[in-house]
């Protein structure tokens, strides 16, 4: 067995045991399976080499259950959920509060296919690595799973719900539209994580995929620019998002991207 961990799995490992610990500590019974999670996890880099395919399907596991229990772990260990605190600071920082209002629904399917297309982007990266060499997936893995761990620390840390959800009252009409509406609104409602705004992770991994696509994929860039670009709209205006969380999105791809260039060079 040799261990050699890159700073993706170092985070997700320190995230996994912090939250094991500090649910055995409050007598949850989901410490247990939180700390074998991290002991397989552990042992998947132990006996992989960098790069390897297996390695890379890991830290997607381990990504997805992160996401997935985020919101279990905060109200497992009553971390103060903070919508109210984002809301004020739209308001202090920009005068600004989240959109009430409603778009024409064709807009609206518009947006909705936006935003559906993270995740269109997101598994054509991670399964079109699965077929490149050694060094690709792990030079990508460190920059998409980095960003993933520290997202997931925001949602540990600075737990909030959607706007819609935190300040149902604000909206008098629903949102309009379709197919696509419905189905994106139906998706989150049922799969996503309850208190995942901030930060935005859509904005986060997507501007990690466009930068390194930018470079290394230069087709798959421009085919996914604008549907991004949608996406990014369709945050706050399908009431899913603080102006917060993007700013912090932004700050964090700005502060991730010069650290890796600066391992690059």
């Amino acid at each position: 067995m040799t261990w050699r961990a890159f700073i993706h799995e170092n985070l997700f490992l320190a995230l996994g045991v912090a939250a094991g610990l500090a649910l055995l500590v409050s007598g949850v019974s989901l410490a247990g399976w939180v700390l074998l999670m991290v002991a397989v996890y552990a042992v998947v880099i132990g006996f992989t080499l960098p790069g390897d395919k297996t390695r890379l399907i890991a830290a997607y596991a381990v990504a997805w259950a992160f996401y997935a229990g985020s919101s279990v772990l905060v109200e497992a260990l009553q971390v103060p959920l903070r919508h109210q605190e984002l809301l004020a600071a739209d308001a202090a920082l920009f005068d600004l509060t989240p959109f009430t209002g409603t778009l024409p629904a064709g807009v609206n399917d518009l947006l909705s296919a936006g935003y559906l297309s993270y995740h269109v982007y997101l598994h054509w990266a991670v399964i079109d690595a699965l077929f490149r060499d050694g060094e690709w997936r792990l030079e990508m893995g460190r920059r998409l799973f980095t960003a993933f761990a520290l997202g997931f620390l925001g949602y540990l840390t600075f737990p909030a719900a959607p706007p819609a959800q935190a300040f149902s009252e604000l909206y008098t009409q629903p949102l309009a539209g379709g197919v696509i509406t419905s189905w994106n609104a139906t998706l989150n409602a049922s799969l996503a994580a309850r208190y995942d705004a901030f930060p935005s992770l859509h904005a986060l991994i997507t501007l990690m995929l466009l930068s390194w696509d930018w470079r290394h994929f230069r087709a798959r860039f421009q085919i996914m620019i604008v549907p991004s670009l949608l996406m990014l709209a369709a945050t706050l205006a399908l009431r899913l998002h603080y102006v917060v969380d993007l700013i912090a999105s932004c700050i964090l791809f700005a502060a991730l991207h010069a650290f890796f260039e600066r391992k690059r060079s």
